[in-house]
């Protein structure tokens, strides 16, 4: 269907992003997916029901295995796992399930949907607005749809030790992305139309010709995806919307499909289709959204599709266009809350970018701008000049933004007055975030890489306790884990962080990690890979005054680099917290533990114990450097470290230096340390919450530096 978008009436939904995942009754016992609006449940590679944990398994496939689900009973209690079966799918074609959603009936897991299939990419143009330079070999590489076909596949698991496929829906094109509400799944894809006999018109004479012939003998549904269940080929849709404004000469290489599943009855319910240009996809309870980039003119917009959801599936409802480009992390800049819908775009150039906040209300087929930030009454920019925006979080009548260059300052926004929206708070600290959690509405949790504060170089993995109570930042809590090479499945993908909320005040935080390190020189190896564990206490008082605090529970180790062995990363890499157990699904493999024993970890099947060396590490390394033109022997300083009631005078060393010296101490003890340097005839210094945590044989050094000036002389 060309023409204008339909119109239909907007349905105002409430923000949900607070909740870290879906409401449950029995909170504060086993940990869900984390997904980023409560109450819209997203696709992951395990997925758990309270007694049994069903994970991808990805095989070696030169050894003939196929790809399937593991699924493995829990006994929390002990704690305790056990492989009960392993579901095998019947080709590799498709390959592994990086999709799952789970079905439950009384509490139990009744079916596994797993989606399976290639996946596509948005970006789309219009031949009539860019020229598209194809060679012979790009065109080798040219599957069309013959490739393009996603199977949905339901596994009966009432009797996990017997699972069987017990339904398959077949949908052409390639799977975008997918979420559920309630019992309707809803899957987007991408469909490219193609005919055996077309040739390219670029690499033949007379193509062009032969092409017109071969499309007027051609039916249109010859060219329309189709979906497939048993006996049954039907259309997924027999018209589709597109801009009022196309031209003759335009057209899209894809078709952006929008189908609904009722996962109950097992059958297609709906399927909305848009020719027009995609580039990512966001939703909630109530509505859904695709955006993309338009660059016809010289300023570049953001297009942004509205759907509202309803019992019967996606239904067009309004389109909106916004000044700049949304980049990388689309699902979080985009959000609706009590009928406003809020934007994060970037104008600009790359390299001199300047950030805004939209706010706008639908209007009919259509939105109006409601306010603005930065705006000529609030002035001040949403990040230092050359800063790229590095994560956003939505949460109620506030957003959260993390820009980055050489520092991370974290903006907190206030949007309870639409009409007015201003920069309630700033923090700045080294390093940057790229995913914020808010926990309540005093502290967020957030993850991201530590970094070098002059050259901007990347470090270690960060992770964060802030306070932003009255929407004002403050730092309460860090753990720097690694170096710059160490990562995190969780830095870009959330859910790969495991949140248990055991209580308002309390709460456990697990991710994995692989770590990299020194262990002499200058030159970083990779030392292990594991689950992280960190606890979060505090958060909430009868007040809603106190501090919050963060410890560092230790990792919980499947592998540890030795001499020609590497970290692969060949598999599904997923915590689950359910009361005090801890399991981790690392490559194949399910390790298990009680919070807190990180040291003692558990293997399913065979596997040798992870060997320690006797090597002894001190905790904390820290440098205190003065001035070369006032060469003293700076091992002179006192540098004291206060955990609690542990109190440590630490030891000065490398008196080779004049104008530096190095102090060792926690010599293998974990803790939060609060630092104090002192010397005579200089200013004293202090640090606070320097976290040492501990892998299963060491502690991980922290290192940090102290630049001493001479106290200011008595007037």
């Amino acid at each position: 269907m060309t023409g204008a978008y339909a119109q239909n009436d907007g349905v105002e939904s409430g923000d949900l992003d607070f909740s870290a995942s879906p409401d449950r009754d029995d909170r504060g016992t086993y940990s869900d997916t984390n997904v980023h609006i409560a109450g819209v449940d997203e696709a992951d590679v395990a997925k758990y029901d309270g007694s049994h944990w069903f994970v991808a398994y990805q095989p070696n496939y030169s050894s003939g295995e196929l790809p399937g689900v593991q699924i493995i009973a829990t006994e929390p209690d002990i704690p305790n796992a056990s492989i009960t079966a392993t579901y095998r799918f019947e080709d590799v074609a498709r390959g592994a399930a990086s999709s799952l959603y789970l079905m439950k009936e009384n509490a139990a897991a009744s079916y596994v949907v797993a989606l399976r299939g290639p996946r596509g990419y948005m970006g789309i143009d219009l031949p009539g607005w860019n020229s598209v330079d194809f060679s012979t070999e790009d065109m080798s590489l040219w599957s069309g749809s013959r490739s393009s076909e996603l199977s949905i596949e339901f596994i009966d698991v009432t009797q996990p030790a017997t699972p069987i496929l017990a339904d398959r829906i077949l949908l052409d094109g390639a799977l975008i992305d997918s979420r559920r509400v309630g019992n309707r799944l809803y899957v987007i894809t991408r469909f490219d139309p193609w005919l055996e006999s077309l040739q390219f018109e670029s690499f033949a004479e007379q193509a062009r010709s032969n092409n017109e012939l071969v499309l007027s003998r051609t039916e249109l549904a010859d060219l329309l995806p189709q979906y497939r269940q048993g006996e049954l080929t039907a259309p997924l849709n027999t018209s589709c919307y597109a801009p009022s404004n196309t031209q003759p000469e335009h057209g899209f290489i894809s078709i952006i499909n929008i189908t609904a599943i009722d996962l109950n009855a097992r059958q297609v319910l709906s399927s909305e289709c848009l020719s027009t240009d995609v580039s990512s996809m966001t939703m909630n309870s109530s509505a859904l959204y695709l955006t993309a980039n338009d660059r016809r003119d010289t300023e570049v917009r953001t297009i942004i599709h509205k759907f509202t959801l309803s019992e019967i599936g996606a239904n067009y409802s309004a389109m909106a266009r916004v000044p700049g480009s949304i980049r990388g992390d689309a699902p979080y800049r985009i959000n609706e809350y009590n009928g406003d819908l809020r934007v994060v775009t970037t104008r600009g150039e790359w390299d001199q970018p300047s950030h805004h906040l939209s706010i706008l209300r639908q209007s009919g087929s259509g939105f109006d701008t409601v306010a603005e930030l930065p705006n000529s009454e609030r002035p001040g920019p949403i990040g230092k000049p050359e800063e790229d925006i590095y994560a956003v979080r939505f949460a109620g009548p506030t957003a959260y933004v993390v820009t980055y260059r050489r520092i991370d300052p974290l903006y907190v926004l206030d949007l309870s007055d639409r009409e007015d929206p201003k920069i309630s708070g700033e923090l700045e600290v080294p390093g940057f975030a790229t995913y914020i959690h808010p926990l309540n509405d005093d502290y967020l949790f957030t993850l991201g890489q530590d970094a070098d504060s002059q050259s901007g170089w990347a470090q270690g993995i960060k992770a964060q306790l802030v306070k932003v109570t009255g929407g004002v930042p403050e730092l309460v809590g860090e753990a720097l884990i690694g170096d710059r090479f160490s990562h995190s499945e969780a830095l870009y993908d959330l859910r790969a962080l495991t949140v248990l909320m055991l209580s308002d005040s309390n709460a456990r935080i697990s991710f994995p990690v692989s770590v990299y390190g020194s262990d002499a020189g200058d030159y970083s190896q990779w030392q292990y890979s594991g689950l992280q564990m960190l606890e979060l206490s505090g958060l909430k008082s009868a007040q809603g005054a106190t501090h919050a605090a963060m410890q560092n529970k230790g990792v919980l180790i499947a592998e540890a680099g030795t001499n020609g062995h590497y970290d692969y990363n060949g598999g599904v890499r997923r915590g689950l917290l359910h009361n005090d157990a801890v399991l981790y699904a690392h490559d194949n493999n399910i390790w298990f533990s009680r919070w807190g024993a990180a040291e003692a970890p558990q293997k399913l099947g065979d596997g040798e114990p992870i060997a320690c060396d006797t090597q002894y590490v001190y905790g904390l390394e820290i440098t205190v450097r003065g001035s070369p033109l006032h060469p003293i022997d700076y091992c002179e300083a006192e540098v004291i470290a206060v955990d609690g009631d542990y109190s440590e005078v630490l030891s000065g060393d490398y008196r080779n230096s004049l104008d530096a010296c190095v102090f060792y101490g926690a010599g293998e003890r974990p803790g939060n340390y609060d630092l104090k340097v002192s010397l005579s005839g200089y200013e004293s210094q202090a640090l606070e919450n320097v976290v040492v945590s501990q892998d299963i044989c060491h502690v991980q050094p922290q290192l940090r530096e102290f630049q001493l000036s001479p106290a200011a002389e008595a007037p």
